[in-house]
């Protein structure tokens, strides 16, 4: 029976724990009675299920299943994606869906490339649109209402074609890459304030006076870090975007079938590979590849992501949670995965998570009446760097890359085959056709056998697989986030403080040591196989994602950590290399967005602070996948 200790305690306690009193196991039984309520006649039997994978901590559930469940209206969906249409009647239909979902718990994912691009005229009207970024900006604005009314931090995932005439305006609103001089002020000013006029600009430079370019500078900036700062942005690219950076041509924009104007393709290249190097934005959505291998690509096409990128969904989609803690599946007499053991918690993972689309109260009418149409699930992994430390391979080299491959497909093949026999009790998803099902770019990927078998019984679920972040519930489990490798042995975790004996706010700092490695070091292991996500070479890090891609349906989110002076140009290349192959790709530059709550220690300094007292052990990790954050108050009621 597992029961969390430390700061995993106060993860628990203070994000899913019905109430400080609830035990780990009580929620446990709480949780898996409440989601085996779709079980009709056999609920005692699947709570039972439930539990025993739950506590013995092999599958750990969603965040918003655990906190959800048991509660009045429990919200237990992770994200949704929601449509845009080119209207005001569409534009209010997304801002209010938007604040709907936000206000239950969810993420929203938006495509604005429907939309019309700025400039462009409104029949009817004799006006202008003022284009999509400026419903992102609306979208974002509802984002801070939301914040500023006690709710949760909104999260959202805004993306935009390529080819859409706004793409340069978008990618330059979320970055703050501003010019000012004496000449440009008024300029810049009408470029920052979109509906500033000319003469409003002057009056604004003159009442600064000459040689004041600073001040209005900060004008701007604050006026720029506003728009889009609650969202996490991406790019929409496929293959014709690749083909045309390669052969240096030019990206034609249109509208209603009409040119108009153009743009060169390696201009956009750059500016996305520049901007993501800086500040690890935009990420890269690979819509085509994405749809390619969409299993119901017959019925709905895939239009973004959720905030986190580790599902594509059609319009009114949702993610739904839940993962496989790898480390508890390593058989300690072997010294090799439990493959049995790993196929029975597969099994009930993919019942336990089609379940949850069945007891779960929905924010939106279309979003139930999709989800229950298509069943799409997501059964992800965590642990997958402190499992390949336990099982003595590294995480990048061909050996450690041979057992990733070995597992992933095992896993794919025992969750198609769950689903199958899932069918055959329950019945397939709604709009499931055979023919076309299994025509799908991923379905080619599976064996004949499971083929066989989806052709014979149906299949319950659209898509199964993921890999999520699971940023907090792996630190509640005890282990590596998701498919990442472990961030370090230890950890500097610096947090704000209040100075002793006045209101002033100092950075404090305390030192975390990796759980698995003091094991390994106390009983004499050798570390070899103890690599951390700083010292894997990038390319590696895509290698690693390239190979699990081949294996989910839906899609990973993983951070390809580069080094503070990595060379952008180097980045760009491998990008390129490697963008055409994953459906999205997110990067992080070590030191690029400043306050890192997070300093890694080398292998050396943490054997160095094992030996000292007032260490904490835990997971090295934060909220954010890789740690990627800045600091902020420290959690209280930490053990």
């Amino acid at each position: 029976m597992y029961e969390p200790q430390g700061f995993a305690k106060t993860i628990f306690t203070q994000r899913y724990a019905i109430n400080e009193q609830e035990t780990f196991p009580e929620a446990c039984q709480r949780v898996a009675g409440h989601v085996a309520q779709a079980e009709n006649g056999k609920r005692d039997k699947w709570t039972e299920r439930f539990v025993e994978v739950m506590s013995q901590n092999r599958f750990i559930p969603g965040g918003r299943i655990w906190y959800g469940s048991g509660r009045a209206k429990g919200q237990l969906l992770n994200c949704f994606v929601v449509p845009t249409a080119d209207s005001r009647e569409g534009w209010g239909k997304t801002v209010s869906d938007m604040l709907i979902i936000s206000g239950t718990g969810g993420g929203v994912g938006i495509n604005f490339s429907p939309l019309r691009p700025r400039g462009t005229p409104i029949r009817g009207t004799g006006g202008e649109s003022t284009g999509s970024v400026s419903l992102m900006e609306i979208i974002n604005e509802t984002g801070e209402v939301i914040k500023a009314g006690g709710g949760r931090r909104t999260a959202l995932m805004q993306c935009l074609r390529y080819d859409h005439a706004d793409i340069m305006e978008f990618m330059h609103k979320k970055f703050n890459k501003v010019d000012v001089n004496n000449e440009n002020i008024s300029q810049v000013l009408m470029d920052t304030f979109p509906n500033l006029p000319k003469d409003e600009a002057d009056k604004i430079v003159e009442m600064f006076g000459a040689g004041q370019e600073d001040i209005i500078k900060s004008l701007i900036k604050y006026q720029l870090d506003q728009r889009l700062k609650n969202a996490n942005v991406s790019v929409l690219v496929d293959d014709e975007f690749f083909r045309l950076v390669k052969e240096e041509e030019d990206i034609v924009f249109t509208w209603n079938g009409k040119e108009t104007g153009r743009i060169s393709a390696k201009d956009v290249w750059d500016l996305i590979v520049q901007n993501s190097w800086e500040s690890g934005e935009p990420g890269i959505l690979n819509i085509g590849l994405a749809n390619e291998m969409n299993n119901i690509w017959y019925h709905k096409p895939l239009i973004s992501t959720n905030p986190c990128g580790e599902i594509w969904l059609e319009e009114y989609g949702c993610c739904d949670l839940g993962a496989i803690n790898l480390v508890e599946h390593i058989d300690p007499l072997t010294g090799d995965m439990d493959w049995d053991l790993l196929a029975d918690t597969v099994t009930v993972g993919v019942r336990f998570l089609d379940d949850v689309l069945d007891v779960n109260v929905y924010p939106l009418p279309e979003i139930e009446k999709n989800c229950q149409t298509v069943r799409r699930i997501g059964l992800g992994i965590m642990g997958l760097g402190h499992a390949l430390i336990k099982l003595g391979v590294r995480y990048d080299n061909n050996e450690g890359r041979k057992k990733v491959e070995q597992i992933f497909n095992f896993i794919k093949k025992r969750a198609y085959e769950a689903s199958t026999y899932l069918a055959a009790e329950k019945g397939s998803f709604p709009v499931f056709d055979a023919d076309k099902f299994l025509e799908s770019g991923f379905c080619k990927t599976l064996t004949k056998g499971t083929r066989a078998k989806i052709k014979e019984y149906g299949i319950r679920n659209c898509a199964i697989l993921t890999i999520a972040p699971t940023g907090t519930t792996s630190i509640m489990a005890g282990t590596s986030s998701g498919i990442e490798p472990v961030f370090s042995p230890g950890y500097k975790r610096r947090y704000y403080a209040n100075k002793e004996g006045s209101n002033d706010r100092v950075i404090e700092e305390e030192i975390v040591i990796d759980p698995l490695f003091q094991e390994l070091y106390e009983e004499g292991y050798d570390l070899d196989a103890f690599v951390s996500a700083h010292e894997i070479d990038v390319e590696d890090h895509l290698r690693m994602q390239n190979i699990v891609q081949k294996h989910i349906d839906n899609a990973v989110s993983k951070t390809i950590n580069l080094p503070n002076d990595y060379p952008v140009e180097k980045y760009g290349q491998l990008l390129q290399k490697y963008g055409p192959k994953l459906k999205g790709t997110t990067v992080y530059r070590s030191g690029s967005r400043g306050n890192e709550p997070l300093v890694p220690l080398s292998v050396e300094e943490a054997k160095k602070h094992l030996k000292e007292s007032g260490i904490v052990i835990g997971v090295a990790q934060s909220d954010c996948p890789s740690g990627v954050c800045e600091i902020s108050e420290p959690l209280t009621n930490e053990e």
